[in-house]
């Protein structure tokens, strides 16, 4: 119980804000994410967030000496997530989750709760419900029914899945407008071991993994592997080596550090991904899933699907008729 209160007194603290009319030069070692709007960096006390069209860096520390911060996830280049860790997995010790905190790059201020993060706020599960809360004070009932706290929730945009014992359940998200300012395209230099084409320019780095385009050419670079992805119009990171992306009529998953490619038909739409799982609806109404760790994509339904999600274990859809419908992933 002492060191239970003891942490408490411990809390994660943003410094005050600066504006400047560049970001600062981040070692490139550094770098955490990176994109035409806004850059992730991590010094030796915390990390550092600037956005890049207008200049504004927040610094964020732990006043808890032995914690450690590491990035979470960026959503719509605008919104942080920190986790706060103690220790380190090993033989001789252990690593503690202190949780898990959702900032605001734009003006550094937390948003309360936890849960799933969606941009500007969070989705919870438990005894009340699901319960979405946002960085203005808003809430959204989306479920009323007690829920456990390890429900998957899967999301689609605004949309979100998710199974009950009578069968899958959507709703729509009220999330909030955005807000970010227009980026300007930003050179690629050579990081992590990537040195890109002459002339291109920087579409995201996360951590070791870089994505550039030069022209109608995207290439993700892994650790001196570079792999050609055509003219992705959406890239989506997936773990430490794997990306999603979609390009003109295609939605693609790509070992990064392999080279290996997968690819399904599609008809365009939003990208559907999740760890080592792809999904797309091609012109002829067929969705089909890909567990990249297959030989075959699987057919999940012929007869019409919008607003595709998926998890590693399930696609979610909506059927022609408006109804919700899930299918485990083989």
């Amino acid at each position: 119980m002492l060191r239970a209160a003891l942490l408490t007194l411990f809390i994660l603290i943003v410094l005050p804000a600066t504006a400047n009319a560049a970001c600062r030069q981040a070692p490139v070692a550094d770098v955490w994410y990176d994109s035409p709007a806004l850059q992730v960096w991590q010094d030796d006390k915390g990390f550092v967030t600037c956005v890049r069209p207008t200049g504004v860096e927040h610094v964020y520390r732990d006043t808890d000496p032995e914690v450690r911060l590491e990035l979470d996830t960026v959503l719509g280049d605008r919104w942080v997530r920190l986790g706060r860790y103690k220790g380190y997995d090993g033989e001789d010790s252990t690593l503690e989750s202190l949780g898990l905190n959702l900032y605001d790059a734009s003006t550094g201020t937390a948003v309360p709760g936890a849960g799933w993060p969606v941009p500007g706020g969070h989705v919870d599960t438990g005894p009340d419900g699901i319960v979405a809360r946002y960085f203005d004070g808003r809430t959204e009932v989306l479920d009323p029914a007690p829920a456990s706290p390890d429900l998957n929730l899967a999301f689609q945009g605004r949309r979100v899945y998710w199974q009950t014992a009578a069968g899958p359940r959507t709703a729509l998200l009220t999330l909030p407008e955005e807000t970010t300012s227009a980026a300007k395209s930003l050179r690629a230099r050579k990081m992590t071991n990537c040195t890109p084409r002459p002339g291109a320019n920087l579409v995201a780095r996360y951590r070791r993994i870089v994505v550039t385009r030069k022209g109608k050419s995207v290439h993700v670079c892994f650790n001196k592997r570079t792999t050609p992805i055509g003219n992705a119009t959406a890239v989506e990171r997936i773990n430490q080596a794997d990306v999603a992306y979609a390009r003109p009529g295609y939605v693609g998953y790509l070992d990064a550090n392999s080279g290996k490619k997968r690819e399904l038909p599609s008809a365009g739409g939003p990208l559907a991904a999740s760890s080592f799982v792809i999904a797309a609806v091609d012109t002829k109404g067929v969705l089909r899933a890909w567990n990249v760790d297959r030989k075959r994509p699987q057919v999940i339904t012929r007869a019409g699907a919008s607003e595709v999600a998926v998890t590693p274990d399930e696609v979610f859809w909506l059927a022609a008729d408006g109804t919700p419908r899930a299918k485990t992933v083989r």
